[in-house]
């Protein structure tokens, strides 16, 4: 097995290209993005996305590392190319919570498990460690009533992807109301052209 540090890419990185998807992001909605991104890849691939932890702070989960970083003004390594992989987890974050503000997404995230269970935990324990773990984003996520269909999204993802640059195609009006109708539970009509 590969040691972690090598079988992931940073929240720096994927935050990159978060950023590049969607210009003008708040650090807010970022870092719930982040939260998302890691727990699909988690149930998809069955490792993290990032290495970075993420916490349980009072407005949902934040890549505490990322955010103190980037607060004060740390430098930080280039950005590195991200695999098809990768990048069809961000693909699939951006077109099923993209349009959502940062404020629904803390609502959001406030109701589910991953947080809930850290944030509102009576154990001692707990209060001095707010981390929010791999195990807890997994079982979330897994039984989540849209996974199959975010399996079979990000295997098209991928497909769509040009193996030898990485680089996605761009989407058409047509590829993003198919997403929209594969998230909303409808019938796609896959078509290749």
């Amino acid at each position: 097995m590969r040691h972690l540090a090598e079988m992931t890419t940073s929240a720096h990185d994927i935050g990159g290209e978060l950023r590049r998807r969607l210009p003008g992001i708040g650090v807010v909605k970022l870092h719930k993005l982040l939260y998302y991104a890691q727990g699909w890849h988690l149930v998809q691939y069955g490792e993290p996305l990032f290495k970075e932890t993420i916490q349980a702070w009072a407005n949902g989960p934040v890549v505490a590392s990322l955010w103190a970083d980037e607060k004060h003004g740390r430098s930080r390594p280039a950005l590195r190319p991200l695999s098809g992989e990768v990048l069809a987890t961000v693909e699939y974050v951006v077109a099923r919570y993209g349009r959502l503000t940062g404020a629904e997404l803390i609502r959001k995230t406030h109701h589910e498990d991953p947080w809930r269970a850290v944030s509102e935990s009576d154990d001692p324990a707990l209060a001095g460690d707010p981390r929010i773990t791999d195990d807890a984003l997994h079982q979330w996520f897994e039984r989540d009533e849209e996974r199959v269909a975010y399996v079979a999204e990000v295997e098209r993802l991928r497909a769509r992807t040009d193996i030898y640059s990485f680089e996605p195609r761009p989407l058409t009006p047509e590829h993003h109301a198919a997403i929209d109708r594969a998230l909303r539970g409808e019938r796609v009509n896959h078509r290749r052209g």
